[in-house]
């Protein structure tokens, strides 16, 4: 893992984040904060209805492929909107670290 990716860990386990291996937990923060960052760069629900609409394989792609993928569209937004998507985290993690939680605004 990176050394984001362990100090993200550290920090949250470290503030009490007992959910932190709950799969279903990590599953409904991530569509939530997805969701959030769609709706931020101007998604409408009528885009977002269409793409849940559509029919997907069956078989999801493998994860790392996913994450990879994710990855780079931040990469992208980064670059469209002008900000250091890891300063963007590290921030967040000193926020987390100063007692506000992840999804505090």
């Amino acid at each position: 893992m990176s050394e984001f990716q362990n100090k993200a860990v550290r920090l949250m386990a470290g503030h009490g984040e007992d959910s932190l291996s709950d799969l279903i937990e990590r599953q409904r923060k991530l569509l939530f904060m997805s969701f959030e960052l769609y709706r931020a760069l101007g998604g409408s629900f009528d885009q977002l209805e269409a793409i849940l609409m559509r029919d997907e394989p069956e078989t999801p792609r493998r994860i790392d492929l996913v994450i990879g993928d994710l990855m780079g569209e931040l990469a992208a937004i980064g670059y469209i909107y002008d900000l250091d998507i890891m300063q963007a985290a590290h921030n967040t993690l000193d926020r987390r670290r100063e007692g506000f939680s992840f999804t505090d605004s």
